[in-house]
Protein backbone atom coordinates (compact mmCIF):
# COMPACT_ATOMS: atom_id res chain seq x y z
CA UNK A 1 0.00 0.00 0.00
CA UNK A 2 2.90 2.34 0.68
CA UNK A 3 4.56 1.69 -2.02
CA UNK A 4 1.45 2.36 -4.27
CA UNK A 5 1.02 5.57 -2.33
CA UNK A 6 4.49 6.91 -3.27
CA UNK A 7 3.71 5.74 -7.15
CA UNK A 8 0.40 7.82 -7.50
CA UNK A 9 1.86 10.61 -5.63
CA UNK A 10 4.82 10.51 -8.06
CA UNK A 11 2.84 10.61 -10.96
CA UNK A 12 0.22 13.10 -9.46
CA UNK A 13 3.78 15.44 -9.23
CA UNK A 14 5.04 14.55 -13.03
CA UNK A 15 1.49 14.90 -14.57
CA UNK A 16 1.19 18.37 -12.80
CA UNK A 17 4.32 19.66 -14.39
CA UNK A 18 3.36 18.54 -17.33
CA UNK A 19 0.31 20.54 -17.24
CA UNK A 20 1.79 23.65 -15.93
CA UNK A 21 3.89 23.71 -19.20
CA UNK A 22 1.40 22.46 -21.52
CA UNK A 23 -0.56 25.67 -20.19
CA UNK A 24 2.19 28.21 -20.33
CA UNK A 25 2.74 27.85 -23.70
CA UNK A 26 -0.95 27.30 -24.12
CA UNK A 27 -1.21 31.40 -22.89
CA UNK A 28 1.40 32.22 -25.15
CA UNK A 29 -0.42 30.96 -28.55
CA UNK A 30 -3.95 32.40 -27.04
CA UNK A 31 -2.21 36.06 -26.83
CA UNK A 32 -1.15 36.00 -29.53
CA UNK A 33 -4.40 35.10 -30.98
CA UNK A 34 -6.09 37.35 -29.29
CA UNK A 35 -3.36 40.54 -31.03
CA UNK A 36 -4.88 39.06 -34.37
CA UNK A 37 -8.74 39.39 -32.80
CA UNK A 38 -8.01 42.68 -31.94
CA UNK A 39 -6.41 43.37 -35.05
CA UNK A 40 -9.21 41.70 -37.03
CA UNK A 41 -12.36 43.25 -34.88
CA UNK A 42 -11.30 46.91 -35.86
CA UNK A 43 -12.71 45.74 -39.62
CA UNK A 44 -14.99 42.70 -39.37
CA UNK A 45 -17.85 41.92 -36.92
CA UNK A 46 -17.13 39.88 -33.76
CA UNK A 47 -19.05 36.64 -35.42
CA UNK A 48 -17.59 37.17 -38.54
CA UNK A 49 -13.65 37.03 -36.94
CA UNK A 50 -15.13 33.92 -35.00
CA UNK A 51 -15.59 31.94 -37.89
CA UNK A 52 -12.62 33.09 -39.53
CA UNK A 53 -10.69 31.39 -36.28
CA UNK A 54 -12.18 28.50 -36.27
CA UNK A 55 -12.28 28.00 -40.06
CA UNK A 56 -8.34 28.28 -40.32
CA UNK A 57 -8.36 25.69 -37.19
CA UNK A 58 -10.43 23.27 -38.65
CA UNK A 59 -8.39 21.81 -41.68
CA UNK A 60 -5.83 21.02 -38.70
CA UNK A 61 -8.11 19.57 -36.72
CA UNK A 62 -9.97 17.82 -39.06
CA UNK A 63 -6.90 16.60 -40.75
CA UNK A 64 -5.06 15.27 -38.10
CA UNK A 65 -8.34 12.72 -37.07
CA UNK A 66 -8.54 11.58 -40.81
CA UNK A 67 -4.75 10.69 -40.47
CA UNK A 68 -4.08 9.70 -37.10
CA UNK A 69 -7.67 7.62 -35.55
CA UNK A 70 -10.99 8.31 -37.83
CA UNK A 71 -12.37 6.99 -34.38
CA UNK A 72 -11.62 10.36 -33.41
CA UNK A 73 -14.63 12.09 -34.68
CA UNK A 74 -17.09 10.17 -32.55
CA UNK A 75 -17.92 11.25 -29.40
CA UNK A 76 -19.43 9.79 -26.28
CA UNK A 77 -21.02 13.28 -24.66
CA UNK A 78 -22.76 15.25 -27.44
CA UNK A 79 -24.85 16.91 -25.64
CA UNK A 80 -21.54 18.23 -23.44
CA UNK A 81 -19.82 19.43 -26.27
CA UNK A 82 -23.19 21.49 -27.74
CA UNK A 83 -23.57 23.15 -25.13
CA UNK A 84 -19.73 23.86 -24.43
CA UNK A 85 -19.88 25.39 -27.55
CA UNK A 86 -22.84 27.38 -27.25
CA UNK A 87 -21.06 29.05 -23.98
CA UNK A 88 -17.87 29.62 -26.69
CA UNK A 89 -20.00 31.67 -29.26
CA UNK A 90 -20.86 34.13 -26.23
CA UNK A 91 -17.73 33.47 -25.03
CA UNK A 92 -15.56 35.04 -28.33
CA UNK A 93 -18.23 37.54 -29.16
CA UNK A 94 -18.12 38.88 -26.10
CA UNK A 95 -14.22 38.84 -26.04
CA UNK A 96 -14.19 40.09 -29.68
CA UNK A 97 -16.41 43.45 -28.47
CA UNK A 98 -14.38 44.02 -25.42
CA UNK A 99 -11.00 44.14 -27.55
CA UNK A 100 -12.31 46.49 -29.91
CA UNK A 101 -12.50 48.77 -26.95
CA UNK A 102 -10.32 47.85 -24.96
CA UNK A 103 -6.07 47.29 -24.49
CA UNK A 104 -5.17 43.68 -24.18
CA UNK A 105 -3.73 44.24 -20.40
CA UNK A 106 -6.93 46.10 -19.51
CA UNK A 107 -9.53 43.79 -20.67
CA UNK A 108 -7.09 40.82 -19.43
CA UNK A 109 -7.10 41.89 -15.71
CA UNK A 110 -10.99 41.51 -16.30
CA UNK A 111 -10.42 37.74 -17.56
CA UNK A 112 -8.32 37.55 -14.72
CA UNK A 113 -11.41 36.52 -12.39
CA UNK A 114 -11.84 33.49 -13.90
CA UNK A 115 -10.06 31.29 -12.31
CA UNK A 116 -11.31 32.86 -8.69
CA UNK A 117 -14.70 32.26 -10.46
CA UNK A 118 -13.49 28.38 -11.37
CA UNK A 119 -12.83 27.71 -7.98
CA UNK A 120 -15.92 28.91 -6.55
CA UNK A 121 -17.56 26.58 -9.34
CA UNK A 122 -15.75 23.44 -9.08
CA UNK A 123 -17.13 22.02 -6.39
CA UNK A 124 -20.77 22.63 -6.99
CA UNK A 125 -19.85 21.27 -11.24
CA UNK A 126 -16.70 19.00 -10.63
CA UNK A 127 -17.17 17.91 -7.07
CA UNK A 128 -13.99 19.20 -5.86
CA UNK A 129 -14.82 22.19 -3.14
CA UNK A 130 -12.98 24.48 -2.05
CA UNK A 131 -11.82 25.34 1.42
CA UNK A 132 -12.57 28.51 3.48
CA UNK A 133 -9.49 29.93 2.60
CA UNK A 134 -9.77 29.44 -1.07
CA UNK A 135 -13.09 31.19 -1.05
CA UNK A 136 -12.10 34.35 0.95
CA UNK A 137 -8.76 34.70 -1.19
CA UNK A 138 -11.66 33.80 -4.72
CA UNK A 139 -13.72 36.66 -3.06
CA UNK A 140 -11.06 39.00 -2.34
CA UNK A 141 -9.67 38.83 -5.83
CA UNK A 142 -13.11 39.67 -7.40
CA UNK A 143 -12.68 42.98 -5.27
CA UNK A 144 -9.46 43.91 -7.79
CA UNK A 145 -11.95 43.20 -10.60
CA UNK A 146 -13.75 46.62 -8.85
CA UNK A 147 -10.18 48.20 -8.69
CA UNK A 148 -10.54 48.04 -11.95
CA UNK A 149 -13.68 48.79 -13.19
CA UNK A 150 -13.60 51.49 -10.99
CA UNK A 151 -17.13 51.74 -9.97
CA UNK A 152 -18.59 55.81 -8.94
CA UNK A 153 -22.47 55.87 -9.83
CA UNK A 154 -24.21 55.19 -12.56
CA UNK A 155 -22.96 54.06 -16.14
CA UNK A 156 -19.67 53.19 -14.26
CA UNK A 157 -19.28 50.19 -16.46
CA UNK A 158 -17.90 50.49 -19.98
CA UNK A 159 -19.40 48.26 -22.88
CA UNK A 160 -15.99 46.81 -23.49
CA UNK A 161 -16.06 46.63 -19.97
CA UNK A 162 -19.21 44.34 -19.37
CA UNK A 163 -18.62 42.24 -22.44
CA UNK A 164 -15.28 41.54 -20.71
CA UNK A 165 -17.03 40.01 -17.80
CA UNK A 166 -19.88 38.02 -19.95
CA UNK A 167 -16.56 36.40 -21.64
CA UNK A 168 -15.08 35.91 -17.97
CA UNK A 169 -18.15 33.91 -17.07
CA UNK A 170 -18.59 32.02 -20.28
CA UNK A 171 -15.30 31.12 -20.08
CA UNK A 172 -15.62 29.92 -16.63
CA UNK A 173 -18.16 26.97 -17.41
CA UNK A 174 -16.48 26.27 -20.89
CA UNK A 175 -13.60 25.78 -18.79
CA UNK A 176 -15.33 23.63 -16.21
CA UNK A 177 -17.04 21.69 -19.23
CA UNK A 178 -13.95 20.53 -20.46
CA UNK A 179 -12.74 18.95 -17.69
CA UNK A 180 -15.95 17.01 -17.18
CA UNK A 181 -15.56 16.47 -21.12
CA UNK A 182 -11.60 15.11 -20.60
CA UNK A 183 -12.89 11.84 -18.98
CA UNK A 184 -14.86 10.64 -21.50
CA UNK A 185 -13.63 12.28 -25.13
CA UNK A 186 -9.92 12.15 -26.46
CA UNK A 187 -8.06 15.87 -26.51
CA UNK A 188 -8.46 16.75 -30.18
CA UNK A 189 -12.18 15.19 -30.37
CA UNK A 190 -13.02 17.90 -27.59
CA UNK A 191 -11.31 20.45 -29.73
CA UNK A 192 -12.30 19.05 -33.20
CA UNK A 193 -16.24 19.55 -32.11
CA UNK A 194 -15.76 22.58 -30.25
CA UNK A 195 -14.44 25.30 -33.46
CA UNK A 196 -16.84 22.93 -35.63
CA UNK A 197 -19.79 23.65 -33.65
CA UNK A 198 -19.03 26.98 -32.46
CA UNK A 199 -17.87 28.04 -35.94
CA UNK A 200 -21.39 26.74 -37.63
CA UNK A 201 -23.47 29.16 -34.96
CA UNK A 202 -20.79 32.08 -35.44
CA UNK A 203 -20.82 31.97 -39.04
CA UNK A 204 -24.71 31.92 -39.14
CA UNK A 205 -24.51 35.21 -37.18
CA UNK A 206 -21.97 36.74 -39.17
CA UNK A 207 -23.96 36.47 -42.49
CA UNK A 208 -25.85 39.63 -42.40
CA UNK A 209 -22.86 41.48 -41.70
CA UNK A 210 -20.33 40.00 -44.31
CA UNK A 211 -17.38 41.11 -45.29
CA UNK A 212 -15.46 40.79 -47.80
CA UNK A 213 -11.76 39.60 -46.79
CA UNK A 214 -8.96 42.13 -47.55
CA UNK A 215 -5.44 40.63 -49.19
CA UNK A 216 -4.10 41.93 -46.44
CA UNK A 217 -5.29 40.11 -43.53
CA UNK A 218 -4.65 36.50 -44.90
CA UNK A 219 -1.57 35.91 -42.88
CA UNK A 220 -3.48 37.16 -39.77
CA UNK A 221 -5.73 34.70 -40.56
CA UNK A 222 -3.42 32.27 -40.95
CA UNK A 223 -1.74 32.99 -37.60
CA UNK A 224 -5.38 33.35 -36.00
CA UNK A 225 -5.74 29.69 -37.14
CA UNK A 226 -2.30 27.79 -35.99
CA UNK A 227 -2.49 29.95 -33.03
CA UNK A 228 -6.19 29.11 -31.89
CA UNK A 229 -5.60 25.28 -33.18
CA UNK A 230 -2.37 24.93 -30.93
CA UNK A 231 -3.84 26.68 -27.88
CA UNK A 232 -6.96 25.06 -27.93
CA UNK A 233 -5.07 21.83 -28.16
CA UNK A 234 -2.52 22.55 -25.37
CA UNK A 235 -5.76 23.67 -23.31
CA UNK A 236 -6.93 20.73 -23.47
CA UNK A 237 -4.31 18.42 -22.92
CA UNK A 238 -3.37 20.42 -19.46
CA UNK A 239 -6.81 20.14 -18.08
CA UNK A 240 -6.75 16.34 -18.55
CA UNK A 241 -3.57 16.04 -16.76
CA UNK A 242 -4.40 18.30 -13.74
CA UNK A 243 -7.51 19.63 -11.37
CA UNK A 244 -9.18 23.09 -12.76
CA UNK A 245 -7.90 24.62 -9.28
CA UNK A 246 -4.04 23.98 -10.39
CA UNK A 247 -4.08 24.99 -14.20
CA UNK A 248 -6.44 27.84 -14.19
CA UNK A 249 -4.84 30.38 -12.39
CA UNK A 250 -1.91 30.35 -15.00
CA UNK A 251 -4.18 32.63 -16.88
CA UNK A 252 -2.43 35.62 -15.44
CA UNK A 253 0.34 34.59 -17.57
CA UNK A 254 -1.91 36.62 -20.23
CA UNK A 255 -0.33 40.01 -18.74
CA UNK A 256 3.31 39.21 -19.63
CA UNK A 257 2.11 38.80 -23.10
CA UNK A 258 -0.17 41.56 -23.30
CA UNK A 259 2.24 44.29 -21.77
CA UNK A 260 4.60 43.28 -24.27
CA UNK A 261 2.21 43.19 -27.26
CA UNK A 262 0.80 46.34 -25.95
CA UNK A 263 3.86 48.56 -26.02
CA UNK A 264 5.30 46.92 -28.99
CA UNK A 265 2.06 47.26 -31.28
CA UNK A 266 0.18 50.15 -29.50
CA UNK A 267 2.73 51.70 -27.62
CA UNK A 268 -0.05 51.23 -24.88
CA UNK A 269 1.59 50.50 -20.64
CA UNK A 270 -1.64 49.99 -18.21
CA UNK A 271 -2.66 52.40 -16.08
CA UNK A 272 -1.50 52.38 -12.21
CA UNK A 273 -5.87 50.78 -11.38
CA UNK A 274 -5.14 48.09 -13.52
CA UNK A 275 -1.86 47.50 -12.31
CA UNK A 276 -3.22 47.38 -8.48
CA UNK A 277 -6.39 45.41 -9.74
CA UNK A 278 -4.38 42.87 -11.63
CA UNK A 279 -1.85 42.55 -8.68
CA UNK A 280 -4.70 41.95 -5.81
CA UNK A 281 -6.63 39.50 -8.69
CA UNK A 282 -3.14 37.62 -9.34
CA UNK A 283 -1.94 37.46 -5.70
CA UNK A 284 -5.67 35.68 -4.53
CA UNK A 285 -4.89 32.92 -7.52
CA UNK A 286 -1.35 32.29 -6.19
CA UNK A 287 -2.79 31.57 -3.02
CA UNK A 288 -5.44 29.09 -4.36
CA UNK A 289 -2.71 27.64 -5.74
CA UNK A 290 -0.83 26.99 -3.09
CA UNK A 291 -3.97 25.86 -0.97
CA UNK A 292 -4.92 23.77 -3.78
CA UNK A 293 -1.07 22.07 -4.41
CA UNK A 294 -0.50 21.77 0.20
CA UNK A 295 -3.99 19.83 0.23
CA UNK A 296 -3.87 17.49 -2.42
CA UNK A 297 -0.24 16.70 -1.25
CA UNK A 298 -1.05 16.59 2.15
CA UNK A 299 -3.89 14.14 0.82
CA UNK A 300 -1.58 11.32 -1.09
CA UNK A 301 0.91 11.28 1.82
CA UNK A 302 -1.62 10.26 4.05
CA UNK A 303 -2.85 7.70 1.86
CA UNK A 304 0.63 6.34 1.26
CA UNK A 305 1.14 6.18 5.03
CA UNK A 306 -1.73 3.80 5.54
Amino acid sequence: MKTAGRQALSQVKQHSVQAIALMLVSVFFMSTMDVVIKILVEHYSSFQVVFLRCAMSFPLFAGWILVRDRSGFKTAYPWGHLVRALLGVVMLFAVGECFREMQLADAYTLFFAAPLLITLLSGPMLGEPAGAFRIFASVLGFGGVLIVLKPSGDGWITYGALMGLIGMVAYSFTTLLLRRLGNRDGTVTIAFWFITIVGLISGAFAIPEWKAISPDHWVPLLVLGVSGAGGQLLLTMAFRRASAAIIAPLDYTHMIWAVVYGVTIWGYLPGWRVWIGAAVIILSGIFIIYRENRLRLRMLKESSVS
